[in-house]
């Protein structure tokens, strides 16, 4: 009775420590990489909710979709002001991460595989995308304004100027001397002279002729 229940224990720790090894040995080993199941995905383990975490441009925006069965999701029509950069579909403990895909539809997006082989049921998904930019080309004119200036014409032959011209200072006669007019008029003085000389003149002839007679 004794051998046997120490057969028992032996045989239980045994069991035991069979167990525990082959669950550390189990953890320790390296578990595989989600798998997309989609050609246009990667497929990149754990969670993300934001554009930004998972290392898409711009933010989420909200499309026109179809989803079936909560597996696969049909993408038909965005925003006409925004360009779509990524979507995100999370499912199990990976998500496939969706580049541009070029014109819409985009058909059957779906979260990575499960080891069944199938796509996991979608948690959660978002559309990330931009804005769309304008640019704007301004013409400008540039007109130039030319000004004419018409010479007023020429006054008529029949008109005359009258220029006056005063003289540069009163008392001044009009001679180059320059000297003032004093009212003074030295002709009758040398009139009177001159009639003097004659009498004296013919006075002189007169008593000539007498002596010689």
């Amino acid at each position: 009775m004794e051998r046997t229940f120490r057969r028992a224990l032996t045989v239980l720790a045994l069991s035991v420590g069979v167990s525990f090894g082959g669950a550390a040995l189990a953890s320790a080993a390296p578990q595989d990489p989600p798998q997309s199941g989609d050609a246009r995905a990667a497929a990149v383990e754990g969670n993300v909710t934001t554009c930004e975490a998972a290392g898409l441009p711009g933010t989420e925006i909200k499309v026109t979709s179809d989803i079936a069965e909560n597996t696969y999701i049909d993408i038909t029509a965005a925003p006409a002001d925004y360009t779509i950069t990524g979507v995100v579909v999370k499912g199990g403990p990976a998500y496939n991460k969706y580049p541009n895909l070029g014109a819409l539809p985009w058909n059957d997006l779906h979260a990575p595989l499960v080891p069944s082989g199938k796509p996991a049921e979608i948690s959660h998904w978002f559309v990330c995308g931009e804005k769309k930019t304008t640019t704007t080309t301004s013409t400008t004119t540039s007109t130039s304004t030319s000004t004419s200036t018409t010479a007023s014409p020429s006054t008529s032959s029949g008109s005359s100027t009258v220029v006056t011209t005063t003289s540069a200072a009163a008392g001044q006669t009009s001679s180059d001397s320059g000297l003032a007019n004093t009212g003074f008029n030295g002709a009758l003085y040398l009139f009177a002279g001159g009639a003097l000389l004659l009498a004296g003149a013919g006075t002189l002839v007169l008593s000539r002729r007498r002596r010689r007679s």
